[in-house]
């Protein structure tokens, strides 16, 4: 019965809401009949948190009887409202829609007003409705969100490699994401810090700790485990941390954090004047979307800025790199290159939305240096992040089926500790032993010594 009544809010009023809010579609109505509408929602596109829903339209103008198809995919929250305050979903789904309603739109105006080389239509799908704590009585007797966005596989925008990425797919993900990044370093330096301070004012904090306690309970026991798992790996394996340098920084890693991880993760979201950005939050394969042309990609696209947050850069770079990019890419200078390629571009489209030439003194903090000396204070942050999520990422559909049946139950359960700790077995185990022994390696664990 629920779901008949969703179903009716959202081929109906939800349809009509999106053709009233666009411009390009105010004179347009549904074809009448069962032909005008329809809606699907694809498995395998819904998350822990949220589902999401293919509107199909067939569209006619009101005056010249022109025909239009559009296909729209719709993001909704999931479960009840005990789930969405224990998942902080009441967080995550308002800050994506801050995103899309506001920074975007003033990002893409800065971009445009500059007439700075960067493709900003390929930065994000089309947005057609995003409006949060909105309650409509024929869909639901909770608090919803509603995310309607354009469907960007017309356009040659699909899933990439499940987790690991050549480089061609690795830089154009360090690029875009220095696009993004770009935009808040413009704003600063060009003399706009009051709207940059706006946009953040806008995000709701997501911190690992609060008031001296746990705030994200979900992320908090995952950790735990994954710490866990990790340094029972390196206590069967002591070979593996053999060397005194590392052996040092593990056991100083664990003596501080191993059962206090979000302490670590919150230090990590310290905040400061001359590098924090406005981030995506979540940047990995995951939330991307690629374009192909002959095989070779060409261009990547930005989804799902739920975890979106305002800190240092590094917070997005650690975590996509040392989630996609497979160990054996790390040595021989693949580790730098990648570095070196969202650097470049991030200057480059800093003098290009500026206006300023590369040898301008504003762009000092942000020389490569000096950058990489930032970036390793607030690395490990993607590191931890990595560990978290591999062991779901390498396991076996089984093993990922009853993971999220834990984590849409009882996440506080033995039955979800007990499976992450095996989930992927040795190949996982060896995983996020390579993370962290090359975050040791990279420096950045040396400031918690």
């Amino acid at each position: 019965m629920a779901q008949d009544r969703k179903h009716a809010f959202l081929t109906t009023e939800l349809v009509n809401k999106l053709l009233e809010k666009n411009d390009d579609l105010k004179e347009f109505r549904l074809v009448p009949g069962s032909s005008g509408c329809t809606l699907t929602t694809p498995q395998g596109l819904d998350g822990f948190m949220s589902t999401i829903h293919r509107l199909e339209l067939n569209l006619e103008h009101v005056i010249t009887g022109a025909s239009k198809s559009l296909t729209v995919m719709v993001k909704v929250m999931k479960g009840d409202d005990d789930f969405r305050k224990k998942s902080l979903g009441l967080v995550l789904f308002p800050n994506e829609i801050n995103v899309y309603s506001a920074v975007i739109p003033t990002f893409e105006r800065l971009v445009r007003d500059a007439g700075a080389l960067i493709d900003f239509n390929t930065l994000v799908p089309r947005i057609y409705l995003a409006e949060a704590g909105v309650r409509y009585a024929a869909y639901s007797d909770q608090e919803e969100t509603f995310l309607a966005m354009e469907d960007v596989s017309h356009r040659g925008f699909v899933p990439g490699p499940r987790l690991n990425l050549d480089q061609p797919h690795l830089e154009l993900m360090a690029r875009k994401i220095a696009q993004f990044h770009a935009c808040s370093y413009a704003l600063r330096i060009g003399g706009r810090s009051d709207k940059l301070q706006t946009l953040v004012d806008k995000i709701i904090p997501l911190n690992f700790l609060q008031d001296g306690k746990v705030f994200f309970e979900s992320y908090d026991i995952v950790f735990k485990v994954a710490f866990e798992r990790l340094f029972h790996y390196f206590d069967e394996k002591p070979d593996v941390i053999a060397t005194h340098s590392l052996h040092e920084r593990i056991d100083t890693l664990r003596r501080k954090y191993g059962k206090t991880p979000s302490e670590l993760m919150q230090r990590c979201l310290a905040r400061d004047d001359i590098y924090s950005v406005i981030l995506h939050g979540d940047y990995n394969r995951n939330n991307v979307l690629f374009r192909y042309e002959n095989e070779t990609p060409r261009d990547v696209m930005l989804i799902d800025f739920q975890e979106n947050r305002y800190g240092s850069p590094a917070l997005d770079l650690s975590f996509f790199m040392y989630m996609n990019m497979p160990p054996e890419a790390w040595a021989s200078g693949g580790w730098d290159h990648l570095l070196t390629v969202y650097h470049q571009e991030l200057m480059r489209c800093l003098c290009g939305i500026v206006k300023i030439e590369p040898e301008d003194e504003r762009l000092e903090p942000y020389r490569f240096d000096r950058m990489k000396t930032h970036l390793k204070q607030h690395f490990i942050y993607g590191a931890v992040i990595a560990i978290k999520f591999l062991p779901c990422m390498l396991a076996n559909e089984e093993e990922v089926q009853e993971i999220v049946h834990h984590f849409h139950t009882d996440i506080t359960a033995d039955g979800f500790r007990n499976i992450y700790l095996i989930a992927g077995g040795d190949v996982v185990n060896e995983r996020i032993s390579k993370v962290i022994l090359h975050a040791a390696d990279q420096g950045y664990l040396d400031w918690i010594l």
